[in-house]
């Protein structure tokens, strides 16, 4: 009895040591997206691995043998190791469907717009009065220094002549730069945010209050959003104790 059990231990001692290769790889349900847990990978030299949650599993394998796996009592074809080309990715999918847990939406266009990129749009949409030419005399010709074909651009010219024009180019930039500050302020100080910080309702004491207590811009580009927040509250108090509302 000991002589039978000494014979099996080194006949499985043989198979193991002639199981040199490492396979590895991931099984997929018949869709190929969703992979499969608890799927018994058989080599048919004696060793067996499982497929964990991400369905990947790993085995040793000798050059020789073959591997087949085997899930709900359903087996696969046997594949020789001599015919896998890389043994650290050898993925199949086994007909049977899992259900994944994400699901493939249709396609869908998203449209959506922050304060930033509304800056941006409105540099684009004034970019000629952002960047207008304020005139100035050009020369033109392909060497001014020595005389040949010199002249004036004579738009260049007219252009030195329009100063009402560039005065109120330079009017209409600083409107719109105090547009786009303004809407920082509405942005960042809103009734909404002042309703949700505080128990003024909407209404005339909350319109005074927004107009009475609005933020410069310089200082609430330096201020952050904890910082505005205890502001609104703290001046939310003082207006409510001046107008005697408890």
């Amino acid at each position: 009895m000991k002589k039978l059990t000494l014979y099996i231990i080194v006949f499985l001692l043989a198979k193991t040591g002639a199981a040199q290769i490492q396979l590895s790889g991931t099984v997929y349900d018949s869709t190929k997206r969703n992979v499969v847990m608890g799927v018994q990978v058989i080599c048919t030299c004696g060793t067996m691995s499982i497929t964990d949650s991400a369905g990947n599993y790993s085995i040793y394998v000798g050059a020789r043998d073959s591997v087949f796996f085997f899930f709900n009592n359903k087996p696969t074809q046997k594949f020789s190791v001599a015919s896998i080309k890389d043994y650290t990715a050898f993925e199949i999918s086994i007909q049977m469907h899992v259900p994944g847990r994400y699901k493939q939406l249709k396609e869908i266009i998203v449209y959506g717009k922050n304060r930033k990129q509304d800056s941006i749009d409105n540099r684009m949409q004034y970019d000629k009065v952002f960047n207008h030419d304020r005139g100035g005399i050009r020369f033109s010709g392909s060497n001014p220094e020595a005389g040949i074909g010199a002249g004036v651009d004579l738009d260049a010219l007219i252009n030195v002549f329009r100063f009402r024009r560039n005065r109120s180019m330079a009017r209409f930039q600083e409107r719109l730069i105090r547009e786009e500050q303004n809407k920082y302020i509405d942005y960042r100080f809103s009734k909404t945010i002042v309703m949700r910080l505080t128990t003024l309702k909407e209404g005339p004491l909350l319109d005074e209050f927004m107009i009475q207590y609005r933020p410069e811009y310089e200082l609430l580009t330096q201020v952050l959003d904890i910082e505005l927040y205890q502001y609104i509250q703290i001046a939310a108090k003082d207006f409510q104790k001046k107008k005697g509302i408890q």
